[in-house]
Formats: structure tokens, sequence, C-alpha cells
């Protein structure tokens, strides 16, 4: 009876519609896990209704089995579950004191230093360098006025 008040309130096209909608959404929502849960099924069995009723509409295909490389790829024992929030293993060794994260700092001060003199006296550097100095004189170096502008 409420459907009937259902369908009259809303019209018969807009009715219909909505009703096959209630009617298919719950199948629709218990498809999907379904269909990921159930094993493949093989070349010689038949598949679900459901499974017909999708290929029929166009909403599912049928799955060809893998090459052979890929099936002798893999591995005969099923492979273990890696568990999503597992804290990752600690680092091995132990951690660093004060006094030895002091010396490597000193240590890759040092390194940077010496490389940035290195860089410094190579010639294509100190070139590089000239070079944009000039283009920065050049472009700070005030235009002189064109011959008909007036004076500003």
């Amino acid at each position: 009876m409420k459907l009937r008040a259902f369908l009259t309130k809303v019209g018969r096209r807009r009715g219909r519609a909505a009703a096959f909608a209630l009617l298919l959404g719950p199948l629709a929502v218990c498809a999907a896990p379904a269909q990921e849960t159930a094993p493949q099924p093989q070349q010689d069995e038949s598949p679900s209704p459901l499974h017909s009723l999708a290929k029929s509409f166009g909403f599912a295909t049928d799955v060809d089995p893998p090459p052979d490389f890929v099936q002798q790829s893999r591995s005969a024992e099923p492979v273990a579950e890696v568990p999503v929030f597992a804290s990752p293993d600690e680092p091995p060794g132990k951690p660093k004191s004060a006094r030895e994260v002091e010396a490597i700092d000193s240590d890759l001060e040092a390194i940077g230093k010496r490389h940035d003199a290195l860089r410094a006296a190579y010639p294509p550097s100190a070139k590089a360098v000239a070079e944009r100095a000039a283009e920065k004189k050049a472009k700070s170096k005030p235009k002189p006025p064109a011959a008909g502008a007036p004076p500003q």
C-alpha cells in the first residue's frame, strides 16, 4: 500500500525508476563484496547468474587466465599478509651520542668548505662568476636618453 502511494505521488515514470532503484540497490551492494571474496570461476565452471546478468548489460567481462610466464613466476604457496599498522623494525646499532653527532657535523662542514674552495678555483666556475658580475653591472648602468626624447 505504501509503495502504491509513493508511485502515485512521484508519477508513473519516476515511480517505476525509483522502484527499480530501490529493488536493485541492495542487490548491487551485496554483489560487490561477493565478487571480491568469491573464487574466480574455472574455465569449465559456469559463472554465476549475477555475473551473466551483469555481462549482458555490459557491466562485467570474462577475465582471461594470466600468461604462462606470470603463472610460473608466482609462488605455489600463498603469500603471507603484511600488517598495515605494524611498527617498523628498529635500525641496527645504537643511537649516536651528542659528541659523535657534533664530530659528524664538523666533518661535514669541513668537507663542504673544501668543496666550496675547489668550486671557486675551477676555471669555468670563475669565468661564469665574472660573466654574471659583468651582466649585473651592465644592467645596473643607467641608459643614456634617446636623441629625440625630451629630458626628464
